[in-house]
């Protein structure tokens, strides 16, 4: 924990961190702004406002998990987090205190966000939505960490600007492709976010959104480990 609020305190001077809650908490404007029925103006683009909303959210963590790559690749080359490694503290503790503070971030900027996104989209949701609108969010919450991990995998192999390259192309598709309709499996780490932007439709929400996010803790688990494997290795 003491890690953790180092981890924050340099997200907080760095503005990062109101980059990080900024960027989910404007994920909400679409669902605030756009009629619940809208007519597509792309091809391909989600025919309501509750696709425009996932498709929001779905940038936003991209957008964290860029900044997250950037920012332990950044830890490295400035040498903090090797300041941290000569004082005792195991290296793979301090890959995961970055990983607890961005998760943090993303689960109190969705709070607000998730309300602001109800109390926009209820008029065109079942009376009962409630339930599958909260677990289709933690759903693409999942989402979002597994490419947090992603990037501080990526962050630990190369330089800032590659690291975030890297992490948006690799999480983009899953994570946008689900919020399009474009890859519908719920099996997969932004299923979660298929599920939000089919709510109105969707047979069984709850359980495909809680499917999708327990695909996506694994993978957020798997990708840690191999990221604290690499970061014990990298030259800080």
């Amino acid at each position: 924990m003491p890690v953790t609020g180092l981890a924050l305190h340099q997200l907080w001077i760095s503005f990062r961190l109101l980059l990080v809650v900024g960027a989910i908490l404007l994920a909400s404007l679409p669902a605030a702004l756009l009629p619940s029925a809208l007519t597509p103006s792309l091809a391909g683009a989600p025919p309501d406002a509750l696709g425009w909303y996932a498709i929001a959210l779905a940038a936003a963590l991209l957008l964290v998990a860029g900044v997250a790559a950037a920012t332990i690749a950044l830890e490295r080359r400035r040498g903090t987090a090797g300041w941290l490694a000569v004082r005792a503290v195991p290296r793979a503790t301090i890959l995961l205190a970055w990983f607890v503070a961005f998760s943090l971030l993303v689960v109190i900027a969705m709070l607000p966000a998730g309300l602001v996104g109800w109390f926009s989209l209820q008029n065109g949701l079942p009376p009962d939505g409630l339930l599958p609108f909260m677990a289709a969010l933690a759903g693409a919450a999942g989402g979002g960490l597994a490419a947090i991990s992603l990037g501080l995998l990526a962050g630990s192999l190369l330089g800032p600007v590659p690291a975030a390259l890297a992490t948006l192309l690799l999480a983009g598709p899953p994570l946008l492709g689900a919020a399009t309709g474009q890859w519908g499996w719920v099996a997969m780490p932004g299923g979660g976010l298929a599920v939000l932007a089919g709510l109105e439709t969707a047979r069984r929400p709850i359980a495909d959104a809680l499917l999708a996010a327990g695909v996506a803790m694994a993978l957020s688990a798997v990708l840690l480990v191999l990221g604290m494997t690499a970061f014990r290795r990298a030259e800080l």
